[in-house]
């Protein structure tokens, strides 16, 4: 293959394309920040010399991106979005839907960044953050009792998120949420029950008191077991269910589920 038949002519980009560009380089180089009201339709689009289809279209690519927000209403508009985990879930919950990403691969990374995030939570978190999830503790005791399964999902979720905030590396911050989202949104769909819910916080809890005494190692070790059988729940539900649940789960995880249910069959 010659070099002309390999690479093609680049085409000039569409005008909403390079308006989108510049508004993201704005927000990125921080002359647009978080909360900012962007010109109106009318005003952007004689900045740019163009129609105002053109700056919806651009727009409306920014939205999708995470990047702004639209508000209606008399005082609404397009503000400039706090960027932070929505782009990155977004795109691990397309290559999930894709079948890209399975439910092993994702419990692979889970277990890995968060054994790092455990190793720098035991060396900076504070009593405000031990403190915090102390209380994520007893919240989620209360939304079991009171079997509250959606709001206790929430919980079991935000536990995650505080213990990457302690960690005090951002950039694992937004990679842990963005994780957690796409795992929210499989618990919605499997629905793992209230009386699961009390197994993960009695995890959670072990993983507390392992990095309240800084034993970094069993902390560790008790969040591998937890991530795992969290694991091993949504296959075991995955078995049961229809649809594109189980694009998420490869023959190996249902292969293995099986085995486990013979076992159980003959305990």
């Amino acid at each position: 293959m010659t070099t002309s038949e390999l690479f093609k002519p680049l085409e000039p980009k569409r005008a909403f394309e390079a308006i989108s560009e510049q508004i993201k380089d704005l927000i990125c180089s921080g002359q647009l920040n978080p909360g900012d009201r962007l010109p109106g339709e009318r005003e952007l689009a004689a900045a740019f010399k163009t129609g105002r289809m053109v700056v919806r279209e651009s727009l409306r690519m920014l939205e999708q991106s995470g990047f702004i927000y639209i508000k209606s209403g008399y005082k609404g508009g397009a503000f400039v979005k706090d960027v932070g985990a929505d782009v990155l879930t977004g795109s691990i919950a397309d290559l999930a839907k894709l079948g890209r990403i399975n439910l092993e691969q994702l419990t692979e990374a889970r277990i890995e960044i968060e054994s790092i995030i455990i190793g720098l939570a035991a060396k900076r978190m504070n009593e405000g953050d031990f403190e915090e999830l102390r209380k994520n503790i007893e919240y989620s005791e209360q939304l079991i009792a009171q079997g509250e399964e959606k709001m206790v999902r929430e919980g079991n979720i935000m536990f995650h998120l505080i213990l990457a905030r302690g960690a005090k590396n951002y950039l694992l911050e937004v990679i842990i949420e963005s994780v957690m989202n796409v795992v929210d949104s499989l618990a919605h769909r499997f629905k793992p029950g209230i009386q699961y819910s009390q197994k993960i916080l009695n995890a959670h809890k072990a993983i507390y008191q392992a990095l309240r005494k800084k034993d970094v190692d069993s902390a560790r070790r008790l969040m591998r077991d937890h991530l795992v059988d969290v694991r091993g729940r949504f296959v075991s539900l995955a078995l049961n269910s229809e649809g594109e649940g189980k694009a998420a789960i490869r023959r190996e995880d249902r292969a293995r589920a099986a085995v486990g249910s013979k076992k159980e069959g003959r305990g």
